[in-house]
């Protein structure tokens, strides 16, 4: 018995039904049909939800073909008129504007997402026309494989056909995570020359929004920018507590407004220190003062509970690499970086906890504990290697997570490497409360079980690829 159906066209004199603007029969007919859902059990519910996911991706594949054809039908037309040359695209983009109630900026992205895909990636456009990708994830597959120069065809499709199956698995998230360690494989140019390129764009730029809001952006090299969000959110976090009603999002804007805009913390950016933690000068400054923010206070010591806050942000360096090798590192959260950065990091900067990985192997140097409580090095090494939380689809980075004994401590579990995972509270409560439950077969793979019994395998993401020849030695 079908309780939903939906006819894709109908023709009649409902006035509420759309006017078609073209009197040819429709190119997109059909009919789909529900399930009455009040009858579904658990596992139907699932499988429907995932049907309903491929039928969505069949059709934003078709939008983008069609959003493609409109594009060329208009270049089409401005061929004949050299006044349009140059605007086809935003052309277009204000009629699928105005066709779909959609602002005219989010119009462009679509016809530029959408002949990327249809001209340029077809097999991600294959790989969504099938439903084995969501739009996120195909234009998130889409971006990347332009990203790098297409001087070889086979390496660019064997580019884009590993990118597929890595976003078939997991968040756009995590995907752009694995995209971006996977275009360093593979760019012809070394991550050093790209960063010398790329930092001359540097900037900060604002963007006046609606409601006496605005945006503040700054575009920095991924030391810098990691170095400022870890110091603001560590301070963030230090104000949370029952009696602060603000959220951690809203505490981490007011710490920034508060540091930028008191005139101590001014003077203190302004000085052209030295650049450590990624911020100019930070750990030179003071940790005490008051605040003179224009908007709400932070809380406790203002401005100078920032300045006396310490961030730890992860950062794994080859043990070749620190001794001058060319290897690139990898910074939490962000992915590759270029080696004189890892190893300054390494070095020098004390917010930024170094991690060592075998020259030939790769492997993480860390040892196993005896005992309940995990030390530090062990904490550090678990931490490094999951990166977030290894529930399916978390992303919160594992430094702010809980260390779970996947087989429990209490039933023989050891405190051990293959027997850790990072859990963010709210998942490791579900865990303790029996609603999902994981396992570890090696170290890293995790099996996470859901309570419908459906699982899930995850794997680390492994560390920076060490040299593949060992020196003759």
């Amino acid at each position: 018995m079908f309780s939903e159906a939906w006819d894709l066209f109908y023709f009649g004199d409902d006035p509420d039904v759309r006017v078609r603007s073209s009197s040819e029969p429709p190119a997109l007919t059909g009919r789909l049909q529900m399930a009455a859902v009040g009858g579904l059990d658990a596992c139907q519910v699932l499988d429907t939800l995932k049907e309903i996911d491929e039928a969505r991706s069949w059709l934003d594949a078709q939008e983008a073909k069609v959003v493609t054809r409109a594009l060329d039908l208009q270049t089409e037309h401005t061929r004949h008129d050299p006044r349009d040359w140059g605007y086809e695209k935003t052309v277009t983009a204000s009629e699928i504007s105005a066709a779909l109630h959609i602002p005219e900026r989010t119009a462009g992205f679509l016809v530029e997402h959408s002949t990327l895909l249809t001209r340029y990636c077809p097999a991600t456009l294959e790989a969504l026309e099938a439903g084995k990708l969501s739009k996120r994830h195909a234009w998130a597959v889409v971006e990347e494989a332009t990203s790098i120069p297409d001087t070889n065809p086979a390496v660019t499709a064997d580019f884009e056909d590993r990118l597929i199956d890595m976003a078939a698995l997991t968040t756009v998230a995590k995907f752009r995570q694995q995209a971006n360690r996977l275009r360093e494989e593979l760019h012809p140019e070394t991550i050093t020359t790209r960063r010398k390129k790329a930092v001359k764009e540097r900037g900060v730029f604002l963007t006046p929004s609606y409601d006496g809001m605005a945006w503040l952006e700054a575009y920095l090299p991924v030391d810098q920018a990691a170095g400022i969000f870890h110091r603001v959110d560590t301070a963030a976090r230090a104000l949370q507590g029952p009696d602060e009603p603000r959220t951690l999002t809203q505490l981490r804007a007011d710490v920034l407004i508060d540091v930028l805009t008191s005139a101590g913390a001014t003077g203190h950016i302004s000085t052209g220190g030295p650049v450590v933690d990624g911020i100019n000068g930070l750990d030179g400054m003071p940790g005490n003062g008051g605040s003179t923010a224009v908007g709400e206070p932070v809380g406790r010591g203002g401005a100078g509970a920032f300045w006396g806050v310490q961030a730890k942000v992860f950062v794994t360096v080859p043990v070749m690499t620190l001794l001058g090798g060319d290897a690139p590192g990898e910074l939490e959260g962000y992915g590759p970086i270029d080696p004189d950065t890892a190893r300054r990091l390494a070095g020098h900067a004390p917010s930024f906890t170094r991690i060592l990985t075998h020259p030939f192997t790769g492997a993480r140097l860390g040892a196993d504990a005896t005992t309940y409580r995990v030390p530090k090095d062990l904490q550090d090494a678990v931490r490094v290697r999951d990166r977030t939380c290894r529930h399916p689809g978390c992303n919160r980075l594992a430094v702010f997570c809980e260390l779970d004994h996947t087989k429990p401590w209490s039933q023989g579990g050891k405190t051990s490497y293959g027997n850790l995972a990072a859990l963010c509270k709210r998942h490791h409560k579900l865990k303790s409360e029996g609603y999902w439950h994981y396992r570890q077969p090696e170290p890293g793979m995790i099996i996470a079980i859901s309570p419908a019994g459906e699982t899930y395998l995850t794997r680390p993401d492994p560390p920076p690829a060490p040299k593949k020849d060992p020196p003759p030695f």
